[in-house]
């Protein structure tokens, strides 16, 4: 996360200028009428920037143009206090900028732009009001040091709280509510993450296709309740069998979608007639028994991900044509060798 997640919503950004332009503009008369025309000015100027980032938001997307105007935002901060160099410290500033600065702006950028405003206008004031530092009390300045620090705690938090609930949204997202496994949507990203990988290292990869055989049938006579715990009951099936680093999926309906990392066809196609077999021997189904038709193929670097979805999805046909519970590996023609239903050569 470059800039806070959250602003993968814009709504956030719009009530943070909404807040801005209701708050600048009253500080800006207040100082106005205590004679800092300067401060006022770079106020109202800071209010035209968030006014401005409304139009910004469409071309340079949301997070860019969050960075852009909280950079904005902080040199306008600053140079407000300048003015006031000869009274006091620019408290208003100083305990709403670090709230803004991680709860819009993430907490890379945030805590980064909190620790430089601080030190800019620590250094301002020892280096040009010395006379202003030595006559405010000490306690004064330690209440500004732990209001400055309780705006930055609370907007860490808040972040924290935020990073948190995004990664459950994602991962719900991304995951099918029966199985555990990954949605169609979750596959997609990961396959496309593969993709790049497989291309800058060339490790061999295979993608899988599998169908319960007959699982209408499941449904009809035994009921929808009874076909979801057979889907249930064959992810952790699934699960067992593959390797954490591959990724399962439930591709849709009935059908799942392996990605075996790291893994040739032939050594994928041993693993896949394994499951089939004890798949197909095994009586710890809620409905006995219970048979996968199977087609994979190998993706190289030289095959597009549609292609080698598309070759899978042929093997897959291939297996349902010779009356399935059977595995059809394709080969590098498209005409896939078939494995014989009942052939456990390749059992473990």
């Amino acid at each position: 996360m470059q800039t806070s997640r959250i602003l993968n919503q814009p709504t956030l950004v719009r009530l943070m200028i909404a807040i801005g332009l209701l708050v600048l503009p009253v500080i800006a008369w207040v100082d106005f009428q205590k004679g800092f025309i300067f401060a006022a000015t770079v106020e109202l100027a800071a209010a035209a920037a968030l006014l401005g980032m409304i139009f910004l938001i469409r071309p340079l997307g949301v997070q860019r143009s969050t960075r852009v105007i909280l950079v904005v935002m902080a040199i306008l901060a600053i140079l407000s206090s300048v003015e006031k160099l000869e009274s006091t410290p620019n408290f208003a500033w100083f305990t709403i900028m670090p709230f803004l600065y991680i709860s819009v702006g993430g907490l890379r950028l945030g805590v980064f732009l909190t620790v430089v405003h601080f030190l800019f206008i620590v250094t301002f004031y020892l280096a040009f009001a010395r006379g202003v530092v030595e006559s405010l009390e000490s306690g004064t300045w330690l209440q500004v040091g732990l209001a400055y620090l309780t705006a930055a705690g609370l907007a860490i938090s808040y972040e924290q709280v935020q990073r948190q609930l995004r990664n459950r949204l994602h991962a719900l997202a991304d995951h099918d509510p029966l199985t555990g496994l990954l949605n169609r949507r979750g596959m997609g990203k990961r396959l496309r993450e593969l993709d790049g990988f497989l291309r800058r290292h060339q490790v061999p990869v295979t993608l899988a296709l599998l169908d319960i055989d007959h699982f209408k049938k499941v449904n009809d006579e035994h009921g929808h309740d009874v076909g979801d715990r057979v889907l249930q009951e064959l992810s952790a099936e699934l699960r067992r069998i593959f390797r954490s680093s591959d990724y399962i999926a439930r591709w849709g309906g009935e059908e799942f979608l392996v990605a075996l990392t790291n893994s040739n066809l032939a050594a994928s196609t041993a693993v896949l007639e394994r499951l089939r077999c004890e798949i197909a021997a095994s009586s710890a189904f809620s409905v006995s028994p219970i048979t996968l038709s199977m087609g994979a193929t190998e993706w190289t670097a030289d095959l597009d991900l549609a292609s080698a979805l598309k070759r899978a999805d042929r093997a897959l046909y291939g297996a349902k044509g010779r009356g399935r519970n059977a595995l059809v590996p394709a080969g590098d023609s498209d005409h896939p060798a078939v494995w014989p239903a009942g052939d456990v050569r390749a059992a473990g």
